[in-house]
């Protein structure tokens, strides 16, 4: 499946690799299948934002997409949202983390989304479960990307309804390997039509933790042992845990 439907490059690989993370470009919907990134929590350094977008050069611009959706609010047009979110890799020296700021704004790296789904709840989880990682170093790895099997066209271009991620981490609690998977939609902002359109988000879940199985059943993605490491693990494909508060989020805990 992947040959078809992503960007294979010179090497005769799909990984985009860049500092601390890596891309696969789905070629069809011209966005990441998935994002995946390495945080090095004692190490992170505040790097100023670099905001300019551009092209990974060693992919078809014509399976990338850098304008065509994106443009202001008022003309009802998408962000760039980051997969990799644009601090989780900025560690180490300050140089590494400086280049990996500029990384994550390539087209590899972005899809579709509503600005005010965009500012949602996507950092503030993976910060939760940072803060509940072992050790002074906080070793986290994080992995995100649309379901591309719910889009719809607009403007041209595949737009995801849905978006996934998993976080594995040693836990605090038990010492262990473990991981958390989450759902987030902007279905109903898309449904509205209009960008900033009220949602009350007091009276819907913003997110649901869900169990990697769901996430491997609706995308040609597998994650090994952190499936059996899921602390949702044999919940079903059909299970989801309303995140109302970063509290809700159902971590390991000891026996």
């Amino acid at each position: 499946m992947l040959n078809g439907e992503v960007s294979l490059l010179h090497d005769g690989t799909h990984e985009l690799k860049y500092e601390h993370f890596s891309c696969v470009q789905s070629s069809r919907h011209r966005q990441p299948l998935l994002s995946a990134c390495n945080i090095h929590g004692g190490m992170l350094k505040s790097v100023p934002r670099h905001d300019t977008w551009s092209y990974d050069g060693r992919i078809s611009k014509e399976h990338q997409m850098l304008r065509e959706a994106y443009g202001p609010q008022n003309e009802r047009k998408f962000s760039r949202g980051h997969m990799t979110r644009r601090q989780d890799p900025n560690w180490g020296d300050l140089p590494t983390a400086r280049r990996a700021n500029i990384d994550t704004f390539i087209a590899t790296n972005a899809c579709p989304q509503w600005q005010p789904f965009n500012d949602g709840l996507w950092g503030d989880l993976e910060d939760y479960v940072l803060n509940n990682a072992d050790g002074e170093d906080k070793l986290v790895s994080v992995f995100t990307g649309p379901f591309l099997d719910n889009v719809e066209t607009r403007f041209d271009v595949s737009a995801p309804r849905d978006f996934w991620k998993v976080v594995a981490f040693i836990s605090e609690e038990t010492g262990e390997l473990s991981a958390v998977a989450y759902l987030l939609s902007q279905g109903e902002y898309m449904d509205a039509g209009v960008v900033g359109d009220p949602i009350d988000f007091n009276e819907r879940a913003p997110a649901s933790q869900i169990s990697i199985e769901q996430i491997e059943a609706r995308t040609p993605l597998r994650f090994g042992i952190l499936t059996e490491r899921d602390v949702m693990a044999g919940a079903g494909v059909m299970s989801a845990h309303p995140i109302r508060r970063l509290s809700d989020t159902k971590l390991p805990r000891k026996a």
